[in-house]
């Protein structure tokens, strides 16, 4: 009997070691079988991301050791031309800028909605392309905020920049409500365009389209912001080449926006960008002696004054290139100074001692 009992134990605790195995095995095959992230981390699906970076165009922030820079289009969309640039930059995991002229929108609503679908973005080249400085109060807030509501009502979004046409904002820029975005390479793409009966061999017009490249390939750095047109075939397959050439030399395009937010810089109402100022990490390392310092920029554009030694800090003013500024004292990395009645902080990667007479 005895004998027995003890059998029977022994069979009891085996089915239950057996239990709590196959328990266990499940578990972990549904561990394994559930998705993860690129460290590994299993994510939910259909709920929150567990420990997963975000994913949304809208919130992914570019690691600052990549080179951002910008490509920017000007006065269409024209389907034809516009759905070539557009297919070189998926095909190359890019996106840029578009900056639309509103009497164009009506003929190009599938190749805006493809662009915003992309990720690309969307800003105001005005209705019909008139200098802003050129016009009355009146027309000139026709011509912008006629393209703001279109957009906003077609497509369901808010047009952020404006590029004046011809570059011509002089002396109207504070009465414009929103950004205005500028150039630091000018491709001058418009001056190569095809024109009917212009005598020009295809072996002509390939070199000039390379002479272009080339110019594009050696003055871009990071921040930069390029202008070409869409409207042209002449850039379309110029596109085509410049992209993946762009890629392959280490930048990653995307959109203004995209490009300003990723180095902490804000843009400002009513204010004039050229490029987005990089300072490369290398050159911040040790702090710099009290004295006279000249701002020099990569790109010729205005250096910010922050109110913090971080990027992160607000910009207080820019100030110009090769302004002089006078250095009180320095972080690892940062210089305080005044400027126009503005304390705050700049990145002494762009300051040079400066040297009297």
């Amino acid at each position: 009997m005895q004998k027995r009992k003890l059998f029977l134990t022994i069979i009891s605790l085996l089915l239950c070691v057996l239990f709590v195995f196959s328990a266990c095995s499940v578990d972990k095959n549904e561990e394994e079988n559930k998705p993860t992230n690129s460290q590994g981390q299993v994510v939910e699906v259909g709920g929150e991301t567990a420990g997963d970076e975000t994913t949304t165009k809208a919130e992914v922030k570019t690691p600052s050791k990549e080179k951002l820079i910008a490509l920017t289009y000007d006065d269409g969309p024209n389907p034809s031309t516009t759905n070539r640039i557009l297919t070189a930059l998926e095909k190359n995991n890019s996106v840029a800028t578009f900056f639309v002229v509103g009497n164009r929108i009506d003929s190009g609503t599938d190749t805006i909605q493809r662009a915003i679908d992309m990720g690309c973005e969307i800003a105001n080249h005005t209705y019909s392309h008139k200098y802003l400085n050129k016009i009355s109060d009146s027309e000139r807030n026709y011509q912008i905020d006629t393209v703001n509501e279109t957009i906003k009502t077609r497509f369901g979004v808010d047009v952020k920049l404006l590029r004046a046409p011809g570059g011509n904002f002089k002396g109207v820029e504070d009465e414009i409500d929103m950004p205005l975005i500028q150039w630091s390479i000018d491709t001058n793409d418009w001056r190569h365009k095809d024109v009917s009966g212009k005598t020009r061999t295809e072996e002509q017009r390939q070199k000039e389209m390379n002479d272009i490249i080339d110019a594009v390939m050696r003055d871009v750095d990071d921040g930069a912001i390029i202008l070409m047109h869409d409207i042209y075939d002449f850039t379309a397959d110029m596109s085509e080449i410049l992209i993946p050439k762009l890629v392959a030399a280490g930048y990653k395009l995307v959109t203004v926006s995209e490009m300003y937010d990723a180095y902490c810089q804000e843009l400002n109402a009513g204010e004039v960008y050229y490029n987005c100022v990089v300072a490369p990490v290398s050159d911040m390392q040790e702090p710099i002696p009290a004295g006279e310092y000249v701002v020099t920029t990569k790109n010729g554009g205005g250096l910010n004054l922050r109110s913090e030694a971080s990027k992160s800090g607000s910009i207080l003013i820019e100030i110009p290139n090769q302004t002089v500024l006078n250095v009180t004292e320095s972080v690892e990395g940062w210089a305080k100074a005044t400027y126009n009645g503005h304390t705050g902080w700049v990145s002494t990667a762009y300051l040079k001692k400066h040297s009297a007479g």
